[in-house]
């Protein structure tokens, strides 16, 4: 457990800030990126696997910044846009813009933070990437990166295992007007019950359609079913 504490911190402390900066746009919309720099440390070199989405920056574009091409990648583990300015240093883009989008060029991928219900019952927020908003229902996909602690070897003929960063499943949330995102249920009854009055009519569709709740596509023709309803 100590473990786990002591790699957990050592990745936060690389987020913190050294200065706090801004870029002043004045373009068509009047606003401001602020920034913090991010300090590198050889914390992260102890632990195998991947925190990011990609390990590479990846073209991508802000709004609000449309005439600008930015390199971004996305730290899954702490939930953090980071982006590689001119002077090489990285960067990480703090949270003050719950509206912001960051549009990943290549991959079409769209992130915006939005506030969500935790495991825990609470309020959270953090960057999800939209697969279809249009209508009433908007369902989002949240990129998912567990750190498993390292493992001594207990009897000293077993490997020790070293402390890992993992990929996990995406989870899919649904969001209904203004209303905290929920966690999609993949079991199709479970699912259905939230739709108050229309359980049965909602449970037919994903039966008659083999709608699958943990497929991207699925999701998405599932919502253009409810937001015409």
């Amino acid at each position: 457990m100590k473990n786990k504490l002591f790699y957990i911190l050592f990745s936060l402390i690389t987020t913190a800030a050294s200065a706090q900066q801004g870029i002043n746009y004045g373009g068509g919309t009047s606003t401001k990126l602020d920034y913090t720099l991010l300090n590198l440390s050889d914390g992260d070199s102890q632990i195998k696997g991947s925190k990011y989405l990609t390990d590479n920056f990846i073209r991508a574009q802000i709004s609000g910044y449309n005439d600008k091409v930015f390199a971004i990648r996305y730290d899954v583990f702490n939930d953090q846009m980071e982006f590689q300015g001119g002077d090489n240093q990285i960067y990480v883009i703090n949270k003050d813009n719950i509206f912001r989008e960051i549009l990943f060029l290549d991959s079409k991928d769209t992130y915006r933070i939005f506030d969500y219900i935790g495991n825990e019952g609470g309020i959270k927020s953090g960057y999800f990437s939209i697969l279809y908003s249009l209508g009433g229902y908007t369902i989002l996909k949240k990129n998912r990166v567990v750190f498993i602690d390292k493992k001594e070897s207990s009897t000293g003929y077993d490997a020790p295992r070293p402390a890992t960063y993992k990929k996990t499943k995406d989870r899919h949330y649904l969001i209904f007007d203004d209303a905290p995102a929920v966690l999609i249920d993949t079991n199709k009854k479970r699912f259905s019950s939230i739709f108050s009055g229309k359980e049965k009519e909602v449970l037919s569709f994903i039966k008659k359609n083999k709608i699958n709740l943990s497929n991207d596509l699925d999701l998405i023709e599932l919502v253009r079913f409810l937001n015409s309803k």
